[in-house]
Formats: structure tokens, C-alpha cells, sequence
């Protein structure tokens, strides 16, 4: 088993691919949700939520395009950045009524893309770990791939997709749909 000095495997270590699949679709979740949370705020939500949302979705796409999750031990921790921005605002904003830019931001979105980051945080710890104690992942079939993919994609979208529809672009997504179709069914 490969070692650091520090005890800790390389972070060359391969992810299964089922793990990365979730990795990957967790984490395009919550960008979907951080993009589309910002593009109904004000430009100081928006940028951080552009922010966050461009970095989850760009690792995302390389998760799905490597044999083992980018810089995981980075990111276990920069996962978790939005979870403690939206939560220290969340906390200083109810008792001060301070930041109405943030203020105005949908919870639900919010939560589930926290939830999702969470989620992503935790995975790649128990991946680091395991690596470290030499249970690295074994090469799996391209079947095990596909289904972890397909799993993680239905799990996902479970919540995403609600939660999108309570964004600025999701309502108004809904609103163009009923204008459309009650244009044409009179």
C-alpha cells in the first residue's frame, strides 16, 4: 500500500466507478441549483452562486472523465464552502435583517444543494479513507458503471428537479410552458 509520510495515500488512487458516477451527478445537482439559485439574485448572491455553481459543475465533467474523483481531498472540503456561506448568512441575516440580496434567496434550492454537497463531502472522506487503509477500488465492469450512473441519476433528480422549480428561471420555465400551451389549446 503507497503511503505519504503522513500515512495517507496518494491522491492518485482510482474511485470505483459507481462512487464517481454519484460524485459526478451530485455534484452537477447542486451547480444546477447554485446557477440557476443565482441567476434570479442580486449581483452579490449572484456571483458567489455562479461561483460555487461553475465549480460543481465543471468537476462534475472531470469526476466523469478521470478513473478517480480531481483533487478529492481539496475538494471534501471546498464541497462544503457553500454549505457554511449560505449558513452563516442564513444565521447572521434571521436575527440582524442584514444582506436583503441574500435574504430574497429561495431555502428550498438552497437546502437541497447543501444536502448534495454534504453528500459529496462525506463520500469522498470515506473514499480517501478507505484508500488509506489500503481497500482501494478494484476496476468494475463498464455495466457497474452505467448502472451506479443511472442509480445516481435517479436519486438525484429525485430532488433536483423540485427544487429547480422553485428558482427564479424554474418558475419562469413553468410560467412559459402554461403560456404555450394555453396558446394553442383554446
Amino acid at each position: 500500500m503507497p503511503q505519504t509520510s503522513g500515512g495517507i495515500a496518494p491522491s492518485a488512487t482510482s474511485t470505483a466507478p459507481a462512487t464517481r458516477a454519484w460524485l459526478a451527478v451530485a455534484a452537477l445537482g447542486a451547480g444546477l441549483l447554485h446557477l440557476a439559485t443565482g441567476a434570479g439574485a442580486t449581483l452579490p448572491a449572484l456571483v458567489a452562486l455562479v461561483f460555487f455553481g461553475g465549480a460543481e459543475v465543471v468537476w462534475s465533467l472531470a469526476c466523469l472523465a478521470r478513473d478517480r474523483a480531481p483533487a478529492a481531498r481539496l475538494v471534501v472540503y471546498a464541497a462544503l464552502l457553500p454549505v457554511g456561506c449560505w449558513a452563516a448568512i442564513a444565521t447572521v441575516g434571521a436575527g440582524s435583517g442584514v444582506s436583503p440580496a441574500f435574504a430574497a434567496l429561495p431555502a428550498f434550492p438552497l437546502l437541497v444543494a447543501s444536502a448534495l454537497d454534504v453528500a459529496i463531502a462525506m463520500t469522498l472522506a470515506v473514499s480517501i479513507r478507505r484508500a488509506a487503509r489500503g481497500r482501494g477500488s478494484a476496476r468494475a465492469s463498464a455495466g457497474r458503471f452505467v448502472a451506479g450512473l443511472l442509480v445516481s441519476a435517479a436519486a438525484v433528480t429525485l430532488v433536483t428537479v423540485p427544487a429547480l422549480a422553485m428558482t427564479g428561471p424554474g418558475a419562469q420555465a413553468v410560467n412559459v410552458h402554461l403560456l404555450h400551451e394555453g396558446g394553442h389549446h383554446h
